[in-house]
C-alpha cells in the first residue's frame, strides 16, 4: 500500500503541467483578495491607467480570466495596468492568427506561436525592438550577453518579450544502478568503459525473465520528427548540436550541418559498430518518447538519455511491479573516444510577446515596454515566481520560501493560483522551480529515486552544459526541411547506422542532397548565424 501511495503522490506532482485539480487550491482566493488590497507600487504607477490588449496561446492548467488568479488583480493594484488577453488554444493557432491579421484588427501584443515571428515581421504586423532596448534594461540583463543571440530572430533583429527558465538541466544520461551492481561494475568514465557496460548488459539476463536477448543496452528516442535520435552519442564525439541535432557550430566558428563536422565520419562508423553488435537500440530511428518510457518501465532498458524526471517515475513504476531493488540513477554524460563529455543546456530563452504595429500607431509602445520592464524587475519577478509575501510565501534568511500549501501538490496548486504564469512569461527562478518540484522537501530528505532526479537536474551535468546553437528558420530551411532533412539526410543516416549504406555511400548521397537545395539551407544558416554573432 505504501508503494501505491508513493507512486500516486509522484504522479500527481508530475502532472502539475497537465491536469488541474477539481477544487481551487487552498490559497487561491486568499491570494486574489490580498492582490486587490495591494497598495500602488513606488516603482511604477500609471495615474491615468494603462490597458494592454493581447492575443496569446494558453496551455496547461493556467487560469485565463482576469479574476481567475492573483496575478492580474495584483498588477492592476500595483501599477494601474489592465492586461486583457484573448487566450487561444494551441490547435490551429496559426490559422487563428492568420484570421486576425486578415481582419486588420490587431491587439497591442501578440504571441506568434507556430505562425512564426519572422512571418509576422514580414507582413508588417509587429515592430522590431532593437531601438527600444533602453526601455527594458531588466529584460536585457535577464537575457544576458551570452544568450543575446538566442533572443534575436534569423534576420538579426529582436522582436519579442521573452520568457526565461533559469534551470539549466532537463535531460540526463541514466543507468539502472541495480543492474550495474549486479554486474559488479562502476559508473563508466571512458568510452571503452561505456562500451564494456553495454556489452555486459547484452550478455546477461539482468531483468531475470529468462530471455537473454530482450535487454536494450542503450535505448534512444527519435524526437518529434526523428531528427534527434542520436543526441547523446553526438555529444560524446564533441559535436555541439542544435536542439534537433541537425546543426552545429564548427571549431572555426562557422555554422553548418552536423554531417559536415570533421568528427562525423568517425561518429557514424562507431554507431554502425554499436548497432551491428546489438548494443544500440534496434528501434532508435522509430521509438517515440512514450515508447521509450514504456520499455524503461517494463524492465528492458539498461542505459538511456531522457528527461531527468524519469529517474524517479520509472524507478517507482518498476518497484510497483515488484522489482524492489530497481533504481534509475542520473550520471554524467557519455564520455567519447577523445574525452568529450557534454550535454545540451536547456533552451532557456523563448520568444513570447511581440509588440504590434497597432500599438505603435496608438502611441503605446513606450508605456507597454516600460510596464514590461517593471514586470521583469525584482518586484514583478517576485510576484510572478512567489505570489504575495505573507500569503503564498515568507522571506526566510533573505530567501523567498513558498508556503507548504502552495507546493504540497508540486506544480498544481502553485500554477492554478497564478504563480509562474508561463503563457504570459517572465523569468522563472531556480529556487521556485525546485521548491515545487519536490513539494517543499529539503534535498536531504528525498528518497533515493527523487534524489537521483535532482542529481540529473542540478548535480551530475554541472559544468558539462554547452549552449545550443539555434535552429535558424531561414526561408530556405522552411522550404526544404521536410524534403531534404526530415525525410532526406535523416533517412540516409538511419540507413547508414543499420548497415544498409557504407559511410562513404552516405556522404556521397548527402552531397547529392546539397545539389537539390540543401546547400542553400546551409549557406543561409551560416549567413544568418554570422549576423547573430555580430560578424
Amino acid at each position: 500500500m505504501k508503494k501505491i501511495l508513493a507512486l500516486i503522490l509522484a504522479a500527481v506532482m508530475m502532472l502539475g503541467a497537465c491536469t488541474a485539480l477539481a477544487d481551487d487550491p487552498p490559497l487561491k482566493q486568499a491570494l486574489i483578495d490580498a492582490a486587490k488590497a495591494l497598495q500602488p507600487s513606488e516603482n511604477l504607477y500609471f495615474e491615468n491607467g494603462l490597458e494592454i490588449t493581447g492575443v496569446g496561446m494558453i496551455y496547461n492548467n493556467y487560469p485565463t480570466d482576469f479574476d481567475g488568479c492573483y496575478l492580474w488583480p495584483a498588477i492592476k493594484a500595483l501599477t494601474n495596468t489592465t492586461v486583457s488577453i484573448d487566450w487561444r488554444v494551441e490547435d490551429n493557432y496559426s490559422t487563428q492568427i492568420a484570421t486576425i491579421l486578415a481582419s486588420q484588427k490587431l491587439p497591442d501584443i501578440i504571441t506568434a506561436g507556430a505562425y512564426g515571428v519572422s512571418n509576422l515581421a514580414d507582413e508588417g504586423a509587429i515592430i522590431a525592438l532593437d531601438d527600444y532596448l533602453d526601455l527594458i534594461p531588466n529584460i536585457v540583463e535577464a537575457v544576458g550577453a551570452d544568450r543575446m543571440a538566442k533572443w534575436r530572430s534569423a534576420d538579426g533583429h529582436i522582436y519579442t518579450i521573452p520568457t526565461i527558465v533559469n534551470v539549466p538541466g532537463s535531460q540526463t544520461v541514466m543507468i539502472r544502478k541495480d543492474w550495474l551492481d549486479a554486474l559488479n561494475m562502476s559508473e563508466p568514465q571512458t568510452w571503452d568503459e561505456w562500451v564494456e557496460l553495454w556489452r555486459a548488459i547484452k550478455a546477461n539476463d539482468l531483468n531475470g525473465n529468462g530471455d537473454p536477448n530482450d535487454e536494450i543496452p542503450l535505448a534512444l528516442e527519435q524526437g518529434a520528427t526523428g531528427e534527434r535520435s542520436l543526441a547523446s552519442l553526438l555529444h560524446a564525439f564533441g559535436i555541439k548540436c542544435s536542439s534537433d541535432c541537425q546543426f552545429c557550430v564548427m571549431d572555426d566558428g562557422t555554422y553548418g550541418m552536423v554531417y559536415d563536422h570533421p568528427r562525423y565520419p568517425e561518429f557514424l562508423k562507431a554507431v554502425q559498430e554499436l548497432y551491428a553488435e546489438g548494443l544500440l537500440d534496434p528501434e532508435f530511428s522509430t521509438r517515440t518518447q512514450a515508447e521509450l518510457f514504456t520499455v524503461m518501465d517494463s524492465n528492458l532498458v539498461g542505459t538511456c538519455m531522457t528527461w531527468a524526471e524519469r529517474c524517479r517515475i520509472s524507478t517507482y513504476a518498476l518497484r510497483e511491479l515488484g522489482d524492489e531493488d530497481a533504481l534509475w540513477i542520473a550520471v554524467a554524460p557519455i564520455t567519447g573516444p577523445y574525452g568529450d563529455q557534454m550535454t545540451q543546456e536547456r533552451e532557456a530563452v523563448s520568444s513570447v510577446w511581440c509588440i504590434t504595429t497597432a500599438a505603435e500607431e496608438a502611441g503605446k509602445v513606450k508605456d507597454i515596454l516600460t510596464w514590461f520592464n517593471w514586470f521583469w524587475s525584482e518586484e514583478g519577478n517576485n510576484l510572478y515566481n512567489y505570489g504575495i509575501e505573507g500569503v503564498s510565501y515568507d522571506m526566510v534568511d533573505g530567501e523567498a520560501q513558498l508556503k507548504p500549501e502552495m507546493v504540497g501538490n508540486g506544480f498544481v496548486d502553485y500554477r492554478q493560483s497564478g504563480c509562474e504564469y508561463e503563457p504570459f512569461g517572465n523569468e522563472w527562478q531556480t529556487s521556485a522551480f525546485m521548491q515545487c518540484l519536490f513539494a517543499g522537501q529539503p534535498m536531504d530528505d528525498l528518497d533515493d529515486a527523487s534524489a537521483s532526479f535532482y542529481a540529473g537536474l542540478a548535480v551530475v551535468n554541472t559544468g558539462k552544459f554547452y549552449s545550443m546553437p539555434q535552429v535558424l528558420a531561414t526561408p530556405e530551411y522552411t522550404e526544404y526541411r521536410a524534403e531534404l532533412i526530415t525525410t532526406g539526410v535523416c533517412v540516409l543516416r538511419d540507413q547508414a547506422v543499420v548497415g544498409q549504406l557504407s559511410v562513404d555511400d552516405f556522404f556521397a548521397q548527402y552531397e547529392t542532397l546539397k545539389t537539390r537545395g540543401l546547400q542553400e539551407v546551409i549557406d543561409a544558416g551560416a549567413e544568418a548565424y554570422a549576423v547573430l554573432a555580430g560578424e
